[in-house]
């Protein structure tokens, strides 16, 4: 079943800092390895997360000698990885959706089938205290709330 996910289009243009988290190969041909898809799907991200699913068999693959990895570059947009393993201190994805001022709005911005609900999450935490730090030297990646002030 086929199903329109237009988050890349729907934010094209209105100066948003979009992550993605996407489990196995990001713009790969072959469904098993990851999310089949074209870089006019992700072109609008800023960052752009691998993440291990060893349980789905998904397992990410940077792809630095190909063309989506060229693509990537020229736009400025972050490729990395989230490996299951000692190297990754901690993963809670769910501090995307959790907290005052994240909100849940996949169903505003896309079309999918009752059946296909939870596949595809799109949060919008813009009003969150939320910030991402990375350091390309020791290829380390955080993202965290920040805390509160008063």
């Amino acid at each position: 079943m086929e199903y329109n996910v237009n988050v890349n289009w729907y934010y094209k243009g209105k100066e948003k800092n979009l992550l993605l988290l996407t489990p196995g190969r990001i713009c790969t041909s072959s469904p098993e390895l990851g999310v089949p898809s074209a870089f006019a799907d992700i072109s609008e991200f800023n960052v752009i997360a691998e993440v291990s699913e060893t349980k789905a068999g998904y397992i990410p693959e940077l792809s630095y000698g190909s063309h989506i990895f060229q693509d990537l570059v020229e736009a400025g947009i972050l490729y990395t990885a989230v490996f299951e393993g000692k190297n990754t201190k901690a993963y809670h994805p769910e501090m995307l959706f959790e907290g005052t001022g994240n909100k849940e709005i996949t169903k505003e911005i896309t079309e999918q089938p009752e059946e296909n609900e939870g596949i595809v999450n799109v949060y919008d935490v813009s009003d969150s205290d939320l910030y991402l730090y990375y350091d390309l030297t020791e290829e380390r990646l955080l993202i965290a709330k920040t805390p509160a002030t008063s």
